[in-house]
């Protein structure tokens, strides 16, 4: 155990200085008060974690949905930087982390469809994707509609699952993002047996297990809640993984005919708890916080693995989204207290 450790001390030390250019809960307190993206891109110029990666651009010049790419790329820029250091065995469990952030791009594409835009900037993060992914994002970003969304995949994993797809009528990029999200967790799951071994096995099966509960949770509430869905159609969007929600409970969960019938029998599992932040309408929140208290149990818990690594790339990621979050409230001209029940958590 003691050299297994030893092994990923290089690593976890070079993650573990990256820690300090993280934002801070007074940072986020601070940017909840800013009236601009000017504002915040000026802010974040003087912030150690950004000041790189924005360096070149005019803060007045710079649009939402740009500034929104720039922040996800200093997030793979991150990546790429660990991967670089890491030995074989150690970028196993980082082949897992960029399968996600790859469907992530996808997603994106498939959303540019939608907004009729015809462009996807990794920037820096551009030649790492193009050496260890089949995708041209490019051409991927320049599809025209769904079709030739489809067929600029051809070749790779994605084109006969998504070509299937392609074949049903009446379908959003909603449809294709779900069918994304569920092909990576259902593949995740089995890849891990393969990859993975030991401490990074057992760490990887309690954070996406966990996960992939509660998503399907919160798309069966959410199915309950605000469409008017038949259990059979529930079912096709689920991810098809048990982990401590067995599939007869997920079953009863679906079948339920009310939200109090929903809630009942939610009652009756581990994750009973969650509950109240349905109700509340705080469970995004709540799943963000669970996953963190996992991701950091980890670290302690797996020492000889790679959870400080997964941690720091994951709390990087709930920093990425919180200030997309407050690219939002901006848009939406939110008043300071809104802001905050937003992105203070």
């Amino acid at each position: 155990m003691m050299d297994s450790t030893l092994s990923y001390s290089g690593i976890n030390t070079k993650v573990k200085a990256m820690h300090p250019k993280l934002i801070s809960s007074q940072d986020f307190q601070k940017m909840s008060n800013l009236e601009s993206v000017p504002d915040l891109i000026s802010y974040l110029k003087k912030h150690p974690g950004y000041q790189d990666i924005l360096q070149k651009y005019d803060e007045h010049e710079i649009h939402r949905s740009e500034a929104e790419r720039i922040f996800i790329n200093g997030l793979y820029w991150d990546y790429t930087k660990i991967y670089r250091f890491a030995n074989d065995n150690q970028r196993k469990d980082l082949d897992l982390v960029f399968f996600r952030y790859e469907v992530n791009i996808l997603k994106a594409c498939i959303r540019l469809i939608h907004n009729n835009e015809t462009a996807y900037d990794l920037s820096i993060f551009h030649p790492f994707f193009s050496k260890h992914s089949e995708i041209n994002v490019t051409r991927l970003s320049s599809s025209h509609n769904r079709e030739e969304y489809v067929q600029n995949l051809k070749g790779t994993q994605y084109y006969s699952m998504l070509m299937k797809l392609s074949n049903k009528t009446g379908l959003s990029s909603f449809d294709y993002e779900m069918a994304l999200d569920v092909y990576y967790f259902s593949k995740s799951w089995k890849l891990k047996d393969k990859l993975l071994k030991g401490d990074s096995l057992k760490a990887f099966t309690e954070r996406m297990g966990t996960e992939i509960d509660m998503l399907n949770i919160m798309w069966i509430y959410r199915s309950k809640r605000n469409y008017d869905i038949n259990p059979a159609d529930i079912f096709t969007y689920l991810i098809p993984v048990n982990y401590r929600l067995t599939m007869a409970q997920l079953s009863r969960l679906v079948g339920s005919l009310s939200l109090e019938e929903f809630f009942n029998l939610l009652n009756t599992t581990k994750y009973k708890s969650f509950i109240p932040h349905l109700r509340a309408g705080t469970m995004e929140q709540e799943y963000t916080r669970v996953l963190d208290r996992i991701y950091q149990q980890n670290v302690s818990r797996y020492p000889a693995s790679m959870s400080v690594v997964t941690y720091y790339l994951f709390r990087k990621d709930t920093e990425i989204k919180r200030l997309i979050t407050v690219l939002e409230c901006i848009r939406y001209g939110l008043d300071d207290k809104k802001k905050q029940d937003y992105i203070l958590y």
